[in-house]
Parts: structure tokens; sequence; C-alpha cells
């Protein structure tokens, strides 16, 4: 625009109110001052080439005011063509909810996902550049945005800041090193970053899915990035000596695949949130900066969040509003706030999945005694076994699981092995598999040479036999990645059954109400049975035995995480109703009351018991921060 065309700030806040002028119209009048600027928060400058700006003190204060409201203005224009779209009464597509950082509000400078979207939709957006993962959970203004919309479809941006971890990348970064992979020179605390977010992401995703069964979410990595000589990239790079260009790419490139792989993996985990890929989407000419597409760059992304929508929407039909008193009532059960008045809007199913969900596969086992013949003479006898087991059972089946219940003879060391090899061969990454185990615990001597601190291998009591820890992770190995693993144990010695090297020492069981057998009946078991048990723990000494003693170097592909009713030197007592422990459980579950993560789940049953037996909460194999951040028991 030439000089002679300048206008003033008054005309430009004047042509920012108007509705009829299009963003792309307005472009001009703005720069981004990358001084300024934050990762996935661009700030804005008046364009000095298109707007006179008297110099005076009142005239930049103006000019500030303006910039400062950069995002409001944004938003208020998308709220005006929203409520234009809808009140018509002509639009009959589905309405959406949007809430994101720049990827879906760069405000005037670029025509950013949600600007293209907006051209065929009805788009309710909260989005504003500069968002956090955390604040936009914190706030949670989309649960009342879909509320008062009845939105069918919530999109959601997010991640990115973390992803160049907030600015501060260079603090995650090793200095180069010629013989170090791209990969090997993030730092282990970029990871944890990345989990952080994730944890965050599970919470919201989580949240939205329980205040509104019936609405889908759409949700997108980012693209791979191309360092330039930038401040979120490929200056802290350079800070570490990382300077050759396509060495940078690789590193972005690692970086940006962490976090799509961890989505996909959420994604998997979430019948209802759509995972969008969009690497290898954007050109390397088609990027604006370090982190953002250009207009062209981010109509390739919008069109894959229009097949989306039009996938979730393909079989639209007329669906009634729920009452102003009733989304009120559940705006405020999930954010403390009262729903805005609904704007009248037509509502499309979702029973037309892009995919399934995931799925949940239990077994429950329950031994109120043994078979005598194996155990020495010894039936083993208890209380409430069967009675934890069934109770289990009846959670895992209230929530959608696929359950198997064995009971005592049927709890026979074949069965309980088979129902996990087919589990292992089913359950496909996403899923979970949940065990839940009340029994008698034991322990056997060590032949592998894994448990260095006690010599001994934590077992299961079964029907006809001992199942070792060490058979517990060879099983857990045959999982693929990605699956989630839960395994909830009654017995006593349990605190590491699922097989991790703990320390602990061997107590005797005193205790005639404890669910472990009695130190002069393990002795006669393990006599009796010599050459059974021998062979077990020497056949661990190959590759399988290798895997075990070498868990933090090679660890299994899926997530296993074990809460169990005590230490390994402790013992599980018996009951009549339940064991103390699952009586604990069920009553901090508390009919599914319980929405809290895993490790509160294990500080509020560990309160409900007594300080001799302290229940145990720890994972093996991958870090899972979905897993960890969901609530007990969810599939």
């Amino acid at each position: 625009m030439a000089s002679n065309e300048k206008i003033t700030l008054e005309e430009l806040n004047r042509r920012l109110a108007d509705p009829a002028i299009t963003d792309d119209e307005l472009q001009g009048y703005f720069l981004v001052d990358e001084a300024k600027s934050g990762p996935f928060n661009p700030v804005l400058a008046v364009n000095p080439q298109t707007v006179s700006i008297p110099s005076t003190p009142d005239a930049r204060a103006r000019s500030a005011a303006l910039l400062n409201s950069a995002n409001f203005i944004a938003r208020l224009r998308r709220r005006i063509a929203f409520n234009g779209r809808v009140a018509n009464g002509t639009y009959k597509g589905p309405i959406l909810v949007s809430e994101g950082d720049s990827w879906f509000q760069y405000p005037f400078k670029l025509t950013d996902i949600i600007d293209d979207l907006m051209q065929k939709y009805a788009v309710f957006s909260l989005d504003a550049a500069g968002d956090t993962l955390s604040n936009m959970f914190r706030q949670a203004e989309y649960v009342q945005a879909i509320e008062s919309t009845g939105a069918s479809i919530f999109l959601f941006s997010g991640g990115g800041n973390d992803v160049v971890a907030g600015g501060n990348l260079a603090a995650h970064l090793f200095d180069f090193d010629p013989t170090r992979s791209p990969a090997a020179h993030l730092r282990p605390s970029f990871s944890v970053v990345l989990d952080d977010a994730i944890g965050i992401y599970s919470k919201l995703v989580r949240q939205v899915a329980k205040a509104f069964p019936d609405v889908q979410i759409i949700c997108h990595g980012y693209d791979y990035t191309v360092p330039a000589d930038g401040p979120w990239l490929g200056k802290p790079m350079a800070s570490r000596g990382i300077a050759d260009k396509k060495f940078q790419g690789a590193i972005a490139h690692v970086m940006i695949d962490r976090f799509n792989e961890k989505l996909a993996l959420l994604a998997a985990s979430s019948a209802r949130l759509n995972y969008i890929d969009c690497r290898n989407t954007v050109a390397e000419t088609e990027w604006f900066d370090e982190l953002h597409p250009t207009d062209a760059g981010y109509r390739k992304v919008a069109d894959k969040f229009a097949k989306m929508i039009e996938a979730l929407s393909k079989k639209p039909r007329d669906v009634a509003h729920k009452t102003d008193t009733a989304r009120a009532a559940r705006s405020k059960a999930v954010t403390g706030k009262t729903a805005e008045q609904a704007l009248p809007a037509s509502r499309v199913p979702t029973s037309a999945r892009l995919k399934d969900g995931p799925i949940g596969r239990s077994l429950h086992i329950g031994i109120n005694s043994v078979d005598p013949a194996h155990y020495s003479g010894w039936p083993g006898p208890l209380a409430a076994c069967e009675f934890d087991a069934q109770d289990m059972e009846e959670v895992a089946a209230s929530l959608g699981y696929d359950t198997t219940l064995l009971l005592t003879k049927n709890a026979t060391r074949n069965k309980v092995i088979d129902q996990i090899r087919k589990a292992a061969d089913d359950l496909q990454p996403g899923d979970i598999f949940l065990m839940s185990c009340s029994s008698h615990g034991g322990q056997v001597p060590d032949f592998n040479g894994d448990e260095a601190d006690d010599a001994a291998d934590e077992t299961l009591c079964l029907y006809d036999g001992q199942l070792l820890d060490d058979e517990l992770y060879e099983l857990w190995s045959k999982f693929r990645a990605g699956v989630r693993v839960l395994v909830i144990s009654d017995s006593c010695h349990s605190g590491s059954v699922v097989k991790a090297i703990l320390p602990g020492t061997v107590v005797s069981a005193a205790d005639p109400m404890a669910r472990a057998m009695p130190p002069a009946v393990a002795a006669r078991t393990f006599r009796q049975n010599r050459s059974f048990y021998t062979g077990l723990g020497r056949s661990m000494t190959g590759a399988e035995a290798l895997s075990v003693t070498r868990a933090q170097d090679s660890p299994i592909s899926c997530s296993v995480r074990l809460i169990s009713g005590c230490q390994d030197n402790q013992e599980s007592l018996d009951g009549i109703g339940n064991g103390a422990f699952t009586a604990a459980l069920i009553n901090v579950w508390n009919h599914g009351q319980f929405n809290r993560d895993y490790a509160a789940f294990h500080k509020a049953i560990q309160k409900q018991l007594p300080n001799t037996q302290s229940p145990n909460h720890f994972c093996i194999g991958p870090k899972n921060p979905i897993f960890d951040a969901q609530t007990p028991f969810a599939i």
C-alpha cells in the first residue's frame, strides 16, 4: 500500500470493528514484533507504512492498547461471524467449538486453520495466540461454550509451546557431538516436558468426554518445522554448537515425531479423540516462520480438518437441545460456573465413529484354597479371595471390560497363563489389560540371579502351583507397545510381583489371617516340587531372563502398572467380606466417584490400611503419561 494511502489509528479501529472487512484486508496494517513475540504467541505491531501514527504519547498509548487487544478483537470478529451464520436459520452443518493456540488464531497477519474452516462451518472460537495447554485446561472455557452452543465437535490445538520447551529449548539440548545422533542431542528432560503436556492433554480430553458423551474431539500434531535463524529453534540449537541446518532439521523432526507419537497413543486410548497427523503436509517453502505455516500451508492443514469434520458429520439429523436448566447444572458441575443462554443451532449425531474406541480386557483371580497335592498337604484356606475377584470383576464389567473370572479350582497355572497370552495376542496400542489376583503369595529361591537383594522370586499361589514374577515379566513382554497393563494384587509379598528388582526381606507369616504360605509349608512345597520350580527358574536364564535382569536397559514394550496390597516384606490381611486391601480399594473407588489419577488412588488406599500393610504402586516398561493421568481402571 502506497504511503499516500495510509489510514489513521481511528480508521484502523473502525475497520477492525467492521465484520464486512475481511482479515485478509487487514493484514497489511500489521507487522510481527519478533523481539516481543513468544513461541506460538505472536505479538503484533502497527505497520508504519500503512498506518499513520502520530509521535505524541497519547497516540502511542492508543496504538499499544489496540495491539494488546488483538486476540480479543479477533475473537470478537469471529463471534460476530458465528452468530451471523447460525442466526439466519439456513445453516445446516455441525456446530463446532474451537480452543487453541496460534495455529488456530494468528491475528490478522495469517489466514490460519480456523479462518479457513469458518468459510464453511459455524465455529465458536475461543482461540488465542499464546494460550498454553495448562491455561486452557485451567480456565476450561470450552466447557461452557460446548454447553451453550450445543456443539457436536470440539476442535483443539495445543502443546506447540511445549514442543519447543516454552522458548527454553537450549536447556534441553546437549552440546553438539558429531558422534551423537540427532535424537541423542535431546536431553531426557525434553521427554519430561512432553509427558507433562500429554498428561494435561489427557485430563482435558477426559473432562470433555465425561461432560459431553456425544461430542467428538479433533486434535492435531504439528508438522515438521524448518529451523531458521529464529529464537525458538535455530538460535537455541546454535547456542549449543549445533549449526548445521540439516542437523537442526533432523533434531526438529525428532521433536515433532515424539509429540505426534504421544498424541496418536492418546487418541488410541480414547473413543472420541480423533487425531490428525499433519506431518509432511506443509511444504518447506510454506513456512511463515519457524513455527507457523503460511496461508497456503494452513489451508492444507485445514483441508485435513474439513475431511475429518465431514466424516464425523456424514449422517446429520435434528437433535433437540437439552433444557437450559440441564445445561446449566452440568456446566456448573464441571466448571463451577453457570452456562450462557444457548444459541439456536442444528446438531449432528456422533454415532458414526471414525474409529472404534480402545478395548478393555480383564482377568480376575480369586483363590480360597489350593491343591494340597502340590502344596505338601496344605489346603491354604482363605475366606474372602473369591469375593475380591467377584467384586473386581463387577467393577471392570461396569466400565465395559470383557471380563474373565477364575475362582479357586479353575485358577490353575495353565488357565491363567493362557488368558494372559490371549490378551497379549489380541490387544492393540491404546487397549488395556486389567488383572486382579487375590490369593496367597509366596517366595521361592531365585535361580537366574535377578534377585540380588533377597535371592527370592515373588509368586502368586495359583490353585495347582505358583506363578513366578519372572514368568509374569515374560508374559508382559508379549504385549504390544502402547498397551496398558494394570495389575491389582491382594496377596502377601506382592510389592514387586509383576517383576521389578526392589529391596525386600523375607518375613514369617505369623498372622493366621495373612495371605501367605507359612514358612514351613513354603519350604516343603518347594522341596516336593524342586525340579518343577528349579526348571522354571533356570528356563529364564536365556534371552527372556536377560530382558528381566536388564529391565531398565531393555524395557518391555507395554506399560505395566502394579498396585499391590503390601510390600515384598509384608503380608496382606484376609477378611470376611473382602481382603483388607481390596476392601480399602473398593471403598476409595466408591462406585466410580473417585476421579483423580493412580498416584492419588494409591495414597487414598494407603490411608485406610494399618501401618503394617503398605500398598505398593510402581510401573515398569515405557513411561506412559496418558496412563499416569487417567482415573483408575479407565478404558
